[in-house]
């Protein structure tokens, strides 16, 4: 599935569990194929994930985006707006939310080398 605002296309990976759903938004040229994950591996963490837990009538909306590529508050709405349509249960729903951007500052690695 592709996320597309404007001049900007990521792909999307979408997880179910019952009626919440969780997006993971990435490029998919930059992950391994199988016969790639050998030796020294870089895993790409992607551009962020939401994540919409529906609450009876209502439902949440959480998550965080990567501000060098989520940069302006139009592109951060269209990607909440993504995720509420691929829900059928929150159409006229309450949805509180809560994005985050942020700046990767470090990271932790294991790449089997080391």
């Amino acid at each position: 599935m592709k996320f597309i605002f404007e001049n900007f296309s990521c792909d999307v990976d979408v997880f179910y569990k019952e009626d919440d759903i969780l997006l993971r938004f990435y490029d998919s040229s930059r992950e391994q194929e199988e016969e790639e994950i050998i030796n020294l591996v870089i895993v790409d963490p992607g551009f962020g994930y939401l994540c919409l837990k529906v609450k009876g009538e209502a439902a949440l909306l959480s998550g965080y985006l990567d501000e060098s590529v989520f940069q302006t508050n139009e592109i951060v709405e269209a990607a909440i707006t993504f995720i509420e349509n691929l829900s059928p249960h929150t159409r006229n729903s309450y949805i509180p939310s809560h994005v985050a951007r942020f700046k990767r500052t470090s990271f932790i690695e294991y790449n089997g080398e080391y």
